[in-house]
């Protein structure tokens, strides 16, 4: 079974073109499930091969290690990139469950 999820607008557009190889997420739920060269399905429009995960305690350590040009292409500083997850998840929830660098290549 093909897994899947979905990406919003600027990052889809930079997956698709492969400027984005790195999709972090919260550590829980289908995030966490997700493996090593499993196919993704992103939405519903094109798939990934996930070529490598790692775990990271936040958000702002995931970019430090992966690179904001992997992880958030269009930020220009690390604290521009960091915010950018705040939009979508609160601090308690990155220190509750972690981060995860989903590495993926297009296919």
């Amino acid at each position: 079974m093909t897994k899947s999820f979905n990406v919003r607008e600027p990052y889809l557009s930079y997956i698709k073109k492969g400027i984005k190889t790195i999709e972090g997420r919260l550590n829980k739920g289908k995030f966490a499930d997700i493996k090593k060269d499993d196919i993704v399905l992103i939405n519903d429009d094109f798939k990934v091969k996930i070529i490598g995960l790692n775990t990271y305690t936040t958000f702002k350590e995931m970019i430090m290690n992966e690179g904001i040009e992997k992880v958030i292409p269009n930020a220009t500083s690390l604290d521009e990139a960091v915010n950018a997850y705040y939009k979508f998840y609160t601090k308690e929830q990155e220190n509750e469950y972690g981060v995860i660098a989903i590495k993926m290549q297009l296919i």
